[in-house]
């Protein structure tokens, strides 16, 4: 599989960076969707484990990755971001692969958009994170005392699960923390956390979606951000259903890729 080409695109928000994989023209091409504190790139080992099924392109959300770091930041922020990335790409229908808040991205694309979500499928994804304000604030505090470093290197081993591979608590840190110019800025971070795990809820974009896509939601047995009963309320949202993935934290594209290039055939070719 040849590595992804970069390109950029103008959103809402300022310019945004995001990958690009060829595939069959005759494909529907995916597009996916990263958690929050992510990026386009920890897609990179699933596509390569799909070798170029289908095409696809990976958007750096604004403050994520290598792109502009303006908001606001709310799920339909992200989708802005998405449909500039799918009109910069050529791309008017596509298959949505997403991750944790991609969940909630998802719907607010197929609700501002229908016809142009072919399918779903989600990965510990939610509509709604729904932290209390304690919880935030502790997580607040804690940034603003150890930096954005130090503080993914400390925590974000804690949402994968014992299955994960060696290695992605590592690929994680970076993906959480390099931005463009560098590290992520400190106060830019705080204020999507902020955004993601309290006031981000996509649940009446989902209810006001007439035509309901494909949708398959899977979700890791040890997931502590986005657990079951989330991936539960999102399929029947969605008119979707919900697969298990034993041993599995919160990120099964990074804990395990090739599981999830699998999930994401199988799904697809479900679909004809």
């Amino acid at each position: 599989m040849p590595h992804p080409e970069r390109h950029t695109a103008t959103g809402k928000a300022g310019e945004l960076s995001y990958l690009s994989w060829p595939g069959p023209q005759t494909a529907t091409p995916i597009l996916f969707l990263h958690p929050v504190n992510t990026a386009a790139a920890v897609w990179e080992q699933v596509t390569a484990e799909l070798g170029g099924e289908r095409p696809a392109v990976a958007v750096d959300y604004r403050a994520h990755g290598r792109s502009g770091a303006a908001g606001p930041y709310q799920p339909g922020d992200y989708a802005a971001d998405a449909f500039a990335v799918l009109d910069a790409a050529g791309i008017g229908r596509a298959h949505v692969v997403c991750g944790s808040i991609g969940g909630a991205v998802a719907a607010e694309l197929t609700a501002a958009a229908p016809e142009r979500v072919a399918s779903i499928a989600a990965f510990g994804a939610t509509l709604r994170v729904g932290w209390g304000a304690d919880l935030i604030d502790e997580a607040v505090a804690a940034l603003r005392e150890l930096g954005v470093r130090e503080w993914f290197t400390r925590h974000g081993g804690e949402i994968l699960g014992p299955a994960s591979r060696p290695g992605a608590a590592g690929e994680l840190v970076e993906l959480a923390t390099v931005g463009r110019d560098g590290d992520r800025d400190l106060d830019t971070v705080i204020e999507v956390l902020q955004t993601t795990f309290g006031q981000a809820d996509a649940r009446a974009a989902a209810a006001s979606i007439d035509a309901l896509p494909p949708t398959r939601a899977f979700v890791g047995t040890h997931d502590p951000t986005c657990p079951p009963e989330m991936a539960h309320e999102l399929a029947g949202s969605l008119g979707g259903d919900v697969r298990e993935i034993p041993d599995i934290g919160h990120l099964p594209m990074l804990e395990d890729p090739r599981g999830t290039a699998r999930a994401v055939h199988d799904f697809l070719s479900e679909l004809g």
